[in-house]
């Protein structure tokens, strides 16, 4: 039969009770936080790429898009309007000086040859014949002039003899006055006689000059037909690699017609684009760096194209480097000119987190464990960001893409 407990036993028996239900939530509590710090957003450091903050000289830079291109090309025009009679050479095949690229109908430019051929003999026997016929005209006059010259000192002698004879009284004033006239006649005569020969002589010179004009640009005409006529043929001008031929036998070609584009694959350049609105921050010679793939090349600007198209300046880059292995025609190049150096900066790795100067959210590895860190950076070369406040030099920073802890402001690093 049940009977009813004493005060003390109950009091015992609750207190009991207080202690299990302390005891409980002690170890509730604990439990929780074991499985906080467990469960806590962690990371290893093995995932992520990790870098010290460094002080030293930035060499700032602006980026621009490169697409590698043969140092040297050419392209071979058609010099006349024609046809392609046979091809002797096809893409991609390497072609030395002199070789035989294609052949063009070269029927009407050897008749228009052989006319400025004979355009040119017309002219020379014109020159000839001219020279011949002023040189005898020339030695006419200079004959007549000195016959004039002699009958003009003989009147001379008449007139002064019948001056001596009026004065013994053996001559009459007429006769004086008629040796004087007929002197004085051949005097002018004589005189008209040496303008015409100085005149004559002047006027067979610039003639003579301008059939020899005429002479030397139908000669020049020959000359310019005769190249047209021998690059007709299409040789190679140098030891290359044939980019592009035209194939089409038979097809008519117009005049400066492209015909086949010649590359120098031994070395190659940068040609970039970069926005109007760095223009003036370099110049040619600025130093450059140009990445293709992972790899990093050096060089310098060589020129800047003066004209701005759709809002992008163009510039050419030479490379110290230009025979590297990894280049090939038509590929796509990241270059970084550089427009400014900076002494004792604080650095960073640059990498896919900074897209310019401003504020960034970045992650500071410290005591095992990563903080989030409002940070201000600068400028930045093709390999540094500048810090401008917010990092220390020696501090381990996270520049991989956090993005998925971006609602974090600490994590476990493991």
């Amino acid at each position: 039969m049940d009977r009813e407990l004493s005060a003390t036993e109950k009091r015992k028996r609750k207190i009991k009770r207080y202690v299990r239900m302390v005891v409980s939530a002690a170890c509730l509590v604990v439990v929780a936080v074991v499985i906080a710090n467990v469960v806590r957003p962690g990371i290893s450091l093995a995932s992520v790429d990790v870098a010290e903050a460094s002080k030293g000289t930035l060499e700032v830079s602006v980026g621009a898009t490169g697409t590698v291109a043969p140092f040297y090309e050419e392209t071979l025009t058609s010099p006349i309007a024609t046809k392609i009679l046979e091809v002797y050479k096809k893409s991609g095949e390497q072609v030395h000086k002199g070789d035989t690229i294609l052949r063009l109908d070269l029927s009407s430019a050897n008749v228009n040859l052989q006319a400025e051929m004979d355009a040119v003999e017309i002219q020379k026997y014109k020159l000839e014949q001219f020279r011949t016929e002023a040189a005898s005209e020339i030695s006419e006059l200079e004959k007549q002039v000195a016959v004039d010259d002699m009958r003009l000192k003989r009147m001379k002698v008449l007139m002064a003899n019948e001056h001596y004879l009026d004065s013994i009284g053996a001559s009459t004033e007429d006769m004086v006055r008629q040796r004087e006239l007929d002197y004085e006649v051949a005097r002018l005569q004589f005189e008209q006689l040496k303008l015409n020969y100085e005149n004559k002589k002047k006027i067979v010179k610039s003639t003579l000059k301008v059939n020899e004009l005429e002479f030397g640009i139908a000669e020049r005409n020959l000359s310019l037909k005769q190249k047209e006529f021998g690059d007709a043929r299409v040789l190679a001008p140098f030891d290359a690699t044939l980019s592009w031929v035209n194939e089409a036998i038979g097809a008519g070609v117009a005049q400066g017609e492209q015909l086949a584009v010649l590359s120098d694959l031994s070395r190659f350049k940068v040609k970039a684009e970069i926005s109007d609105s760095y223009a003036g921050q370099f110049n040619a010679g600025s130093r450059v760096e140009v990445k293709v793939g992972s790899v990093s090349l050096s060089g310098s600007v060589a020129n800047i194209v003066p004209s701005i198209s759709n809002g992008k300046m163009s510039f050419t880059v030479v490379l110290d480097d230009a025979s590297n292995q990894i280049l090939r025609p038509g590929l796509r190049a990241d270059v970084y000119v550089v427009t400014s150096i900076k002494e004792n900066a604080v650095m960073i790795p640059n990498r896919a987190y900074y897209s310019g100067p401003g504020e960034y959210q970045l992650w500071i590895v410290n005591d095992g464990k990563a903080e989030k860190r409002t940070v201000l950076l600068g400028e930045s070369s093709s390999l540094y960001v500048e810090v401008v406040e917010g990092i220390q030099p020696g501090e381990t920073v996270i520049v991989s893409n956090m993005n998925e802890f971006r609602t974090k402001d600490r994590l476990k690093v493991r």
